[in-house]
């Protein structure tokens, strides 16, 4: 069975899994907004993206970190998602996050492992709303 979910004016397609849990597939959904460490004030912007089952936050590219899949389930009328993005020299980044209507507020923890100095745990917060020009 599938349905169409009207958010703002985004549609999120919605699939009937096997245990009737709705699958939210956010492909071609980009929300724009601001990031900071948490505890402290915006100290940039970023843009996340879901395109073809993956998530990628532009910001990060630079960094070696690309799309990754996501997850995604729904409690109420609340978007909950996940992904995990990896760098071959800056380690991961894991994001958790919940959209309602056309906002998003997400959290993400940065780790890497080094040999040669304090290893990097990194925790920060994104607050973004749906790109408008989709």
């Amino acid at each position: 069975m599938i349905s169409l979910l009207t958010v703002g004016a985004s549609h999120f397609m919605l699939h009937a899994a096997p245990s009737d849990a709705e699958l939210v597939v956010l492909d071609g959904m980009v929300f724009v907004g601001h990031v900071g460490p948490v505890g402290q004030t915006a100290n940039g912007e970023d843009e996340i993206v879901f395109q073809d089952g993956l998530f990628l936050s532009t910001s990060c590219v630079k960094y070696g970190f690309g799309s990754a899949p996501y997850e995604t389930r729904m409690e109420g009328d609340v978007i909950v998602f996940s992904a995990t993005v990896k760098s071959p020299k800056h380690g991961q980044i894991d994001w958790h996050g919940t959209i309602r209507g056309e906002d998003i507020q997400a959290s993400y923890t940065w780790t890497k492992d080094r040999w040669y100095w304090f290893d990097a745990n990194e925790e920060h917060w994104m607050k973004a709303t749906l790109r408008k020009d989709q």
